[in-house]
């Protein structure tokens, strides 16, 4: 008989999937309001527990004073941490689990809110906890495991000398009714304080022996304390065997920290929870051990602790104590929820909406956008912006000293390209520039920008303004720019004289003038004149602004033009939100203040530019540049990003069981 066939399908069936792209939503058409809070979405339960925690610190309950002769109801309790993990829970108890491991992946780690979480899942879902011990030991988080066995095992105590049903029992009764007849409120507290003090007396261990009657004592009755002191131990078992393993053929390197932190014979941690027995127990156990099989439970317990620390723990730490343990990097989304955390959560008095968004988003965008060995949020692009933008052209072009005989063919073919694509796009085509190419900015970035920009925009710009760009001086002037290649236009841009003050004015003048002369139409006057400069914009004007620009545009007015817009450009600030300034005429805004510079900016920059060639683009419209409102529909919802944060491949074996 034939053996049976087995079908294997196409090649393209056994291919490997390709991952599936995060969908993802943004906060695009988001109303901004007065104060940072109100323009928020409110957070989902799991975020507010995951920034509660983040910032978490216990502080003890003030004392309160109960009344007398009359109902009294007291004062609701705040909201505990516990209180917010326990609502997320119910709605999503992976999703929790999984954020609660998230605030120990986060760069600054609260662990007192870590541990006080875990202790509540141990609380009300024992097995939970006890059967993802596995993935501690994945993470290599060995030192939490037995923090968190011995927050188990003071908790147990705490509840065993101060029992729930008692103190339910006296709240409820202090919730309905107090009177002071013969039994006074401040007696009842005595004798309470008297029952606590003799219970924690019974049990607080006083030396060695105690601590041990107590470990047994709550391993034999507590059952879910010993389910998880029995995982614990099982894991370091299996990872200690393991790396002997490793030890015994050389592979040092893949040895893990299970021997360094496993607590030593006789250190406190292994007084009060006997692990170091129930590890050595498992890893030399009687039946596999002949010269125990006789042995005295006792006298066996003996000898196998010590064989533990003679046998394993010492050749293991001796082998990786050169070794540096490896951490886990919190990873772009933990990183930026932090972000977020300070965006929904804002701290001090100064909570104004525009500037503190603005700034945050900024960030965002800067850390959740697609880049190389970064997190792919799916459609979260800028846009079709270059490749290489105008300012590392220029640089990468004039950091290079000219070889004879050889021409600069990749910057000249890179800056081709974008000049190409940009005009197709129809942006900055009714512009001029002012650059200041002072001293003080020789070889610097801000050089690199300020001319790049320059000569970016006399390129797209449309005759006669085309090629041409003005000297930022008292007396400027509309300079064709000379130069047969890109080196030679940018050399001969950075030899072109600058002063500290330029005088607005005599631009406005000069533009009026040429668009006479030429008999220009209306559409042909630059709608924005670009000021790139080192210095703000208060010091910068030769002469009163404000006169200069009345001036202008009632000449202007005049002959049926409308004064061009300002866009000073402020390169060496921090990179901040646009600030509008107004002018001396009724309805008329005189530019926008553009602070900073950076990639991100110039690519927002990119994005926003409208085709003046279409309508929209050939009106008088006010320009507002890269603002809050325009970033935002490049910010990620804080849900998808808590998402992407919770799916990381760390956290895929959670379960949840109980």
């Amino acid at each position: 008989m034939a053996p049976a066939l087995c079908l294997s399908g196409p090649p393209e069936l056994h291919q490997p999937k390709k991952p599936t792209t995060t969908s993802i939503s943004t906060y695009e058409g988001l109303t901004l309001c007065k104060d940072l809070k109100s323009s928020l979405p409110p957070l989902t339960p799991l975020l507010e527990f995951f920034f509660k925690a983040v910032t978490h610190t216990e502080t003890p309950p003030p004392p309160q004073e109960t009344p007398k002769y009359r109902y009294y109801m007291p004062p609701p309790k705040p909201k505990d941490l516990t209180d917010y993990e326990e609502e997320t829970w119910k709605l999503d108890s992976l999703a929790t689990l999984k954020s609660i491991f998230c605030l120990r992946m986060v760069e600054k780690p609260n662990k007192e809110a870590f541990y006080k979480s875990l202790l509540w899942v141990h609380k009300n879902h024992p097995k939970t906890l006890a059967l993802n011990v596995m993935v501690f030991g994945a993470l290599g988080w060995f030192e939490e495991l037995l923090e968190i066995l011995n927050k188990v095992l003071e908790d147990s105590l705490h509840r065993l000398a101060n029992p729930e049903k008692e103190d339910e029992l006296i709240s409820n009764y202090r919730r309905r009714w107090v009177y002071d007849y013969e039994y006074s409120d401040e007696e009842e507290n005595d004798d309470d304080d008297k029952k606590k003090k003799n219970a924690a007396t019974e049990i607080a261990p006083t030396d060695v022996i105690s601590k041990a009657k107590i470990a047994i004592e709550r391993y034999q009755n507590d059952s879910d304390y010993r389910f998880l002191h029995d995982r614990i131990s099982d894991l370091f078992a299996e990872m200690l065997t393991s790396d002997l393993k490793l030890l015994a053929s050389g592979a040092i390197k893949s040895i893990s920290f299970a021997s360094k932190f496993c607590p030593s014979i006789d250190s406190p941690f292994d007084n009060a929870t006997l692990i170091c027995e129930t590890i050595a127990k498992k890893m030399f156990p009687r039946d596999n051990h002949i010269e125990y099989k006789y042995v005295e439970d006792p006298y066996y317990t003996y000898r196998v602790r010590n064989r533990l620390e003679d046998q394993v723990l010492i050749p293991l730490r001796e082998a990786i104590e050169k070794m540096k343990k490896p951490s886990i990097e919190a990873g772009t989304a933990l990183i930026a929820l932090e972000t977020y955390r300070t965006m929904f959560r804002p701290e001090g008095n100064d909570q104004r909406s525009s500037m503190l968004l603005f700034r945050h988003c900024m960030k965002l965008i800067d850390l959740l956008s697609p880049k190389e060995n970064m997190v792919d949020f799916g459609n979260l692009s800028i846009g079709d912006e270059p490749k290489k933008l105008p300012h590392q052209i220029v640089a990468s072009l004039l950091k290079k000293e000219k070889v004879k005989g050889r021409s600069d063919e990749a910057a000249e073919l890179k800056w081709g390209e974008l000049v190409q694509k940009l005009s197709n796009q129809g942006k900055l085509r009714n512009c001029v520039a002012v650059c200041d190419n002072s001293s003080n900015m020789s070889g610097a970035f801000k050089e690199m920008a300020c001319i790049s920009m320059g000569l970016l925009i006399s390129e797209l710009s449309e005759n006669p303004w085309k090629g041409k760009t003005f000297s930022f001086n008292e007396f400027p002037k509309l300079i064709k720019i000379e130069g047969d290649d890109l080196r030679s236009k940018c050399e001969f841009m950075r030899q072109i004289e600058c002063t500290e003050t330029v005088n607005f004015g005599a631009i406005y003048n000069r533009i009026l003038q040429i668009a006479l002369t030429e008999k220009l139409r209306k559409e042909q006057i630059p709608k924005r004149i670009f000021v790139f400069t080192y210095n703000d914009f208060v010091t910068t004007s030769t002469n009163d602004w404000d006169e200069e620009y009345q001036e202008a545009w009632a000449s202007y007015r005049k002959r049926g033009f409308s004064v061009p817009q300002m866009v000073f450009w402020n390169l060496r600030d921090p990179v901040v939100e646009p600030e509008v300034f107004g002018s001396p005429v009724k309805n008329q805004k005189g530019g926008i203040i553009m602070t900073g510079f950076s990639n991100l900016q110039l690519k927002l920059f990119f994005r926003e530019e409208t085709d003046s060639r279409t309508n929209a683009g050939q009106s008088h419209a006010f320009y507002r540049g890269v603002n809050v409102l325009s970033v935002l529909k490049f910010v990620p919802k804080v849900e998808d990003v808590m998402n992407c944060a919770t799916s990381r491949e760390e956290l895929k074996n959670l379960v949840v069981l109980d």
